[in-house]
């Protein structure tokens, strides 16, 4: 099957567990594992602003963030551009435990041009499924993600995750998961 056998046998049941969260919309990841579309660069500051504002309730943020996706020009919404406030939304919900518009908007942002395999969309889907405990889709979403960036996307998340999707995975044949560097997800970015 590839790299690695997808799952490993295992009679141990997963204990549904709640997360440890910062509640904090986490932009660094957010450039992190996404490029700022250049035609936009002029707007990531208050798309930053408004997304990590904590005395605005969240409501608000989303509604100023959709008037930044609004203003963007129909061909803009479609892209990278789009996506990128679309992300932003995103994890404001996600980070409020908004968990239908969070799962809404990232799923809105999968379906944008080479999207699919972007680590950080599978980590924030795994969560999410973690959190309405859809242990089947939370164990697909995060074992993609830790397939596509390896370790280092679980960095600062609920270390129970990695945890999680380690036991179900067999590790890479030619290293172990601490070596293991993820897999060439650069045009998802």
């Amino acid at each position: 099957m590839g790299l690695f056998d997808f799952l490993k046998k295992s009679d141990k049941k997963q204990e549904t567990v709640q997360l440890q969260s910062k509640k904090e919309a986490n932009i660094a990841k957010i450039k992190q594992y996404i490029d700022i579309p250049e035609s936009i660069a002029n707007k990531v500051a208050d798309i930053d602003k408004i997304t990590t504002n904590k005395d605005l309730d969240v409501e608000t943020r989303v509604n100023q963030l959709m008037k930044i996706y609004e203003s963007l020009t129909d061909d803009q919404k479609r892209t990278r551009e789009g996506r990128y406030v679309i992300l932003h939304i995103a994890e404001v919900c996600f980070s409020e435990r908004w968990i239908e518009d969070a799962f809404d908007n990232f799923n809105f942002a999968l379906q944008f041009k080479d999207t699919i395999g972007n680590p950080l969309l599978h980590l924030r889907l795994g969560q999410l499924n973690y959190l309405v405990q859809n242990k089947d889709k939370m164990h697909d979403e995060l074992s993609r993600a830790l397939i596509m960036a390896g370790e280092p996307i679980f960095k600062d998340e609920d270390p129970k995750l990695i945890e999680m999707v380690k036991s179900i995975l067999k590790e890479p044949e030619d290293c172990s998961w601490t070596e293991y560097e993820g897999q060439d997800w650069a045009i998802t970015k």
